[in-house]
């Protein structure tokens, strides 16, 4: 009877001891991005994967940023500009599975927020602002190396990013 107790223990704990081998934490990627048109910035994005499907993963992005908008959030044209965060969900797919492909097919949403400022010789502050923030666009991120290459077009705005684990 304590034989078959102890075969049984060990058949239900199998399937939990190899899942929790094959787990394994991913390091977060840190990319620089820049993006020029109507909401042009300079950011430090560090992103995250969060799910991984077949063919595709979601990921977290977060970092400080710097914009300049040539609308300012009351929609009126104005030269402004300031530091804050960005806060977004990207979306890569693609053919073959994620982890087997270099190219990768991005949908990126969120928002920025942080301090508004105008004008650049004489700066005055104009409140907190929050701008959209969205991507589309192509990825290259080896699953053999660490350097990730991003060509993406936005709200009115082009842009690029090189970054790595």
């Amino acid at each position: 009877m304590r034989k078959a107790l102890i075969i049984t223990s060990f058949l239900i704990l199998i399937p939990y001891i190899s899942a929790q081998g094959q787990e394994t934490e991913q390091e977060p990627y840190t990319s620089v991005d820049f993006k020029i048109g109507f909401l042009s910035h300079a950011t430090v994005n560090i992103e995250k994967v969060r799910n991984r499907n077949i063919n595709s993963a979601t990921l977290s992005n977060f970092g400080p940023s710097y914009i300049v908008a040539i609308i300012s959030p009351d929609g009126s044209f104005a030269q402004a500009h300031g530091p804050g965060m960005h806060l977004s969900f990207t979306r890569l797919g693609g053919k073959k599975p994620y982890g087997w492909r270099d190219s990768h097919f991005e949908i990126s949403g969120g928002i920025y927020l942080g301090m508004l400022l105008y004008g650049f010789s004489n700066t005055e502050l104009g409140g907190l602002y929050i701008y959209p923030k969205t991507n589309i666009g192509y990825r290259y991120q080896s699953p053999s190396s660490d350097t990730i290459f991003r060509f993406y077009v936005g709200f009115y705005s082009i842009g690029f990013s090189i970054g790595s684990k």
